[in-house]
């Protein structure tokens, strides 16, 4: 019987919020089965869970459990990144508790989890956020934890965890399709420090992490990738260092790590890492340098600041820190440029986050990066990145197979690749896009090697010009060139969320240069890390009929039509950059032969 209340004595409608949190549903597989045939004994290993994980993981990962759904709960998280170690962490506590249990009364979780803006009051979550967490966790099986494109976005594939693109999945109740991930903890072959830190060719190598806001204003968050981005930018002007690129460093923004785990993860000798705290208008920064192998401090220092003068205090901790790395590299003699930085915050921070939706690669998160590119240039035209950054948006439309237009594509990245020279032609990045530009739309491939070795002489540790160039030398058919090349990318940016395309450009080295298999090995790599990249299906499709695996090319190159249901090879050649070059008719009779029409 449902219990009345006068009205004055009605309690008082509950209050609601909206917030930004990680979403978790997770429920057991198969409970009904499981309460059948073991009712008690279910119902209590159940129950021990839910008890000893409210003790130990939800505290541990910042988590609170909003509803018990019988087999199943729903968890909200302040982080993205707590959400799915925690996520991890209720898989293994449950599978260790299945050790000593026959296989039919095992218990086995799937787990969904989604980063959204959602409606909660003291007794439950709303919105579509939730509902789509749900239908993440639907996709999974036993022992399965998948997740959104907004969660994968704060995490990274070989930080603490591994990560397989599953695409675009039509979920229930959803009006489009949704990218979604499956996660999973990473295998012992993930611990190759050593072997990386030997690719560096005998220099130190250095990695700059964002710095920490230990402030309560959330809005001071990019003020620490700021530092990171002047200290990245000056040491990379040092040629006796190996710097790693921004984007790898940028997982670590939201977590706590050791400086000498974080030297493990990323191959490298030396961390640079600090905290800042900001009230009302002023700064405090401290900055730390660490050697990895001893995990020892061997300098730190404290800066104080208003935050109107923030950039005078990025070039004062940025040369105070170069000087102290400098002596362990030999330097000869401190030249270092100023770091190129927006005079706007806003502009830049309309870059990083257009970055970000084109690593995505799908046609709407194109769409969206071009429309924060074309504010950030209207609110700093004289900013050279979003420009140069516009360039590469149009090269990717072309190259994804997704422009109504291609000849106005090419006009388009042409000119803005050349807005962006003019703005800053000792940038090493937009020496690199006008590389790109050259070589993949005007097919002018000697041009574009001449951009890359200048953008290489300015900053030997960029790594789109070592991948870039990659592939003009294999699109000249110079194999041997093109995988010496290839590994230094990928070296100089092991967890940048680009590596799916330096994977790729590997994968066409290798193809050049006849070694087939390991062409295939370098595609799988790219495409468990994004499976929405078309040149990975094409290259791949290439390389297993060149390899003898007419029956895996055929099932390659449906998945490949699936994504660019217009490819034909007389368009894949007209495209192709080294149509001049020999293996352009191989890699046009591959395809024939793999089932691609004419």
């Amino acid at each position: 019987m449902q219990m009345k209340f006068p009205a004055s004595q009605a309690p008082p409608p509950a209050q609601t919020t909206r917030r930004l949190s990680a979403v978790l549903f997770a429920d057991v597989v198969d409970s009904v089965e499981k309460i059948r045939l073991d009712p008690e004994g279910t119902v209590a290993r159940w129950r021990t869970f839910i008890a000893e994980i409210t003790h130990h993981e939800l505290p541990s990962y910042q988590g609170r459990i909003v509803k018990l759904l019988g087999d199943g709960m729903l968890i909200e998280f302040n982080s993205a990144a707590g959400a799915v170690d925690c996520a991890l962490a209720l898989q293994t506590r449950l599978e260790e508790s299945n050790a000593d249990i026959e296989a039919g009364k095992q218990l086995h979780l799937r787990i969904g989890v989604h980063l959204a803006d959602v409606l909660a009051d003291e007794l439950d979550l709303y919105g579509d956020g939730v509902n789509l967490a749900a239908r993440l966790m639907a996709l999974g099986g036993a022992r399965e934890t998948i997740i959104s494109a907004s969660v994968r976005d704060q995490v990274t594939d070989g930080l603490g965890l591994s990560l397989e693109d599953l695409g675009e999945r039509w979920l229930k109740g959803m009006d489009r399709p949704v990218r979604a991930f499956r996660v999973w903890p990473p295998g012992p072959t993930l611990a190759q420090s050593p072997d990386r830190r030997r690719q560096s060719g005998g220099r130190p190598s250095i990695a700059v992490l964002p710095f920490r806001n230990l402030s309560s204003n959330p809005a001071h968050n990019f003020l620490g990738d700021l530092l990171a981005e002047d200290m990245i930018g000056a040491l990379s002007r040092q040629t006796d260092l190996f710097v790693i690129s921004r984007l790898s460093t940028a997982p670590f923004r939201d977590r706590l790590y050791e400086p000498r785990n974080v030297a493990d993860v990323l191959g490298v000798r030396y961390v640079i890492s600090g905290t800042l705290q900001a009230s009302d208008t002023r700064l405090r920064l401290i900055g730390e340098l660490t050697e990895a192998d001893s995990g020892r401090v061997i300098w730190s220092e404290r800066f104080e600041g208003s935050l109107a003068d923030i950039f005078d205090l990025q070039d004062q901790l940025s040369h105070d820190i170069v000087e102290r790395v400098v002596p362990f590299v030999r330097q000869r003699e401190l030249e270092r440029a100023r770091s190129k930085r927006p005079e706007n915050l806003t502009a830049y921070e309309r870059t990083l986050h257009a970055i970000e939706h084109i690593n995505r690669s799908s046609p709407e998160s194109l769409e969206h990066a071009r429309l924060m590119l074309e504010a950030a240039v209207e609110s700093d035209p004289l900013y050279a990145a979003p420009h140069a950054w516009l360039a590469l948006y149009h090269v990717r439309k072309v190259g994804q197979g997704w422009s109504s237009d291609p000849v106005q594509d090419k006009l388009q990245a042409n000119r803005r690749a050349g807005s962006a020279l003019e703005r800053d032609d000792t940038d090493s990045w937009v020496l690199s896009v006008n590389g790109l530009v050259h070589a993949y739309l005007n097919k002018d491939l000697d041009m574009a090697i001449g951009h890359y070795d200048r953008a290489l002489t300015l900053n030997p540790s960029a790594a789109p010009a070592w991948a870039w160039s990659t592939t003009a030398y294999a699109w000249l058919g110079k194999g041997d060139e093109a995988t010496r090349r290839a590994p230094r990318a990928i070296a100089l940016s092991p967890l940048d969320p680009n590596m799916y395309a330096y994977r790729t450009m590997a994968g066409m080295a290798y193809l050049v240069a006849g070694d087939y298999e390991q062409a295939i090995a370098s595609c799988r790599q790219s495409l468990r890390q994004n499976r929405m990249f078309v040149s990975t299906h094409r290259t791949y499709t290439i390389a297993l009929v060149l390899a003898g695996r007419v029956d895996e090319a055929r099932e390659a190159l449906r998945e490949l039509l699936a994504l660019e249901p217009g490819l034909t090879v007389s368009a894949f050649l007209q495209r192709y950059p080294g149509a001049a070059s020999p293996q352009a008719e191989v890699f046009s009779k591959a395809l024939g032969i793999a089932g691609l029409s004419p």
